[in-house]
């Protein structure tokens, strides 16, 4: 690409600023894997992020270590995606599992799989700029996700009513900069604006929900008592959806070390991000018979009140609980994130490299209100834990213009098995990473990567702390396994 020095100070960052922003809000920006998203950087993908806060190999060493950055001389642009492959195995682990009512139940040993249709895909895309100011200081800008989850069950599947789909993504605007204390010695700081999305569907069995408000209760409203006080049919299952949205600023402090010319080490932390104000819809899909079940709850006869009273139910709270729109809030803290990264240039043609990170979820809790009134829509009691990964690579310049990648990581859940749902699947699981650089000229260079995320299989159907009892989802037990696969390709601009 040929640019004058001019025509560089004034249009590219404008045209990065509007590739950017393209990149932020497209629609179909969505994320897979665990919900620290390892796809930020193609290049970095393709050594399963290993020494990504020291390597300082493109632009997007901004998104880990914005101290890094002092290692550009010119401006630099990278642009890239990455489609992500997604299936999700539930296997039973209990005969007559799930619901009794609203699709047959599963048996022990009996595989519920969901890899194909229009969602089994998702597509992430990033970018990230650096331009020299001086000597000493190096501006960047950056777009990419840094947390997301993509699950989606077969529809029938036992589990459907605790949630049988989500799509998670906090997309992340970055504008930092790296600035050279020493010939050693920098540091960095990235301020961002972060953009947070969820959406979950689930299947709401009414005659698990009735039971489980009031136990004995749905017996009895399908009883000849039940014809006796005017009890309509209970309805069978329905379609119901939550979607959140919010905002929050953070920042990010980093350092980088350069104890010799072919050694790196790499320092940042970003603390906690709070978002205090999300706000979203609960839509439930209704129908007549929906409609007469709440007019049931909400009536004032004489006969319903006694009934309700004496199975301990406020059969107008009930009715107002089941209404089709309902505006929820939310507040959640995503974990803060500590990562040391090591890079050595070991030989002309090999570099070696590794990283150590550390996010603690323990802060993160999952609890959503009706913003009417307050009361609980769902609290989801999570014994989260710190995620630690641990993580080594390589590059091997195997000719001229070509250098390959390869890298593997490993990293622990962050949930337990008691306290396990069916939309957080995580696990312990293991990074399988192989990718490349093509370099078309001295300015140009094409980042390929493969990444396959390994989990071990995950208990789900154990959490019976989930409140209120209505919306834990009935009773069912079984593993899930996911099967997820990253393709990446991006580009390099030097200016």
């Amino acid at each position: 690409m040929l640019s004058s020095a001019r025509g560089t100070t004034f249009f590219f960052p404008l045209t990065c600023m509007a590739l950017a922003l393209l990149s932020l809000f497209s629609p179909q920006a969505s994320y897979a894997g665990g919900t620290a998203f390892d796809a930020t950087s193609i290049s970095a993908m393709g050594t399963a992020s290993a020494g990504q806060a020291a390597e300082a190999g493109d632009a997007s060493v901004l998104f880990a270590n914005p101290a890094a950055l002092t290692r550009f001389k010119r401006a630099e642009l990278t642009q890239g995606a990455a489609v992500i492959t997604i299936g999700t195995d539930y296997t039973s682990t209990q005969n007559n599992d799930g619901a009794d009512s609203g699709a047959p139940q599963g048996q022990n040993g009996q595989v519920f799989s969901r890899k194909d249709g229009y969602d089994a895909a998702a597509l992430a895309p990033n970018l990230f700029i650096a331009i020299p100011i001086n000597e000493k200081l190096v501006m960047g800008f950056g777009a990419a996700a840094s947390h997301g989850l993509v699950i989606h069950y077969d529809e029938n599947f036992p589990g459907r009513n605790q949630g049988r789909d989500i799509d998670f993504k906090v997309t992340r605007l970055n504008l930092g900069f790296g600035y050279k204390l020493s010939p050693t010695l920098s540091w960095g700081l990235n301020g961002s604006y972060e953009r947070y999305f969820q959406s979950i569907k689930l299947k709401l069995n009414y005659r698990e929900a009735v039971e489980a408000l009031a136990p004995g209760s749905a017996a009895l409203i399908e009883s000849p008592a039940g014809a006796l006080i005017g009890a309509p049919p209970i309805p069978g299952e329905s379609n119901a959806g939550l979607r959140m949205f919010g905002w929050a600023f953070n920042a990010q402090l980093g350092g980088l070390w350069e104890p010799s010319e072919n050694t790196r080490v790499g320092l940042s932390y970003r603390p906690k991000t709070e978002f205090t104000g999300n706000r979203g819809k609960f839509k439930l899909d209704d129908s007549p018979e929906q409609a007469a079940f709440r007019d049931f709850l909400n009536s004032d006869g004489f006969l319903n009140s006694v009934a309700f009273s004496a199975l301990g139910v406020d059969g107008k709270q009930a009715a107002a609980d089941l209404a089709p729109d309902q505006v929820i809030k939310q507040e959640i803290t995503l974990p803060d994130e500590l990562r040391l990264s090591v890079f050595h240039h070991a030989t002309p043609k090999l570099d070696l490299m590794a990283t150590y990170t550390r996010q603690d979820f323990s802060v993160t809790t999952l609890n959503f209100q009706r913003e009417s009134n307050g009361r609980t829509l769902e609290n989801i009691p999570q014994n989260f834990v710190a995620a630690e990964s641990y993580r080594v690579g390589m590059n091997y310049k195997l000719y001229k213009r070509l250098t390959l990648r390869a890298g593997y990581a490993i990293e622990n859940s962050v949930i337990d098995d008691e306290t396990r749902i069916t939309i957080l699947p995580d696990s312990d699981r293991q990074y399988f990473a192989l990718g490349g650089q093509f370099d078309l000229s001295r300015d140009t260079s094409i980042h390929f990567a493969y990444q396959k995320l390994d989990t071990d299989p995950a208990p789900v159907g154990n959490n019976d702390q989930i409140s209120p009892p209505e919306v834990r989802g009935g009773d069912f037990k079984g593993n899930v396994q996911l099967d997820t696969h990253f393709f990446g390709i991006g580009i390099t601009e030097r200016f």
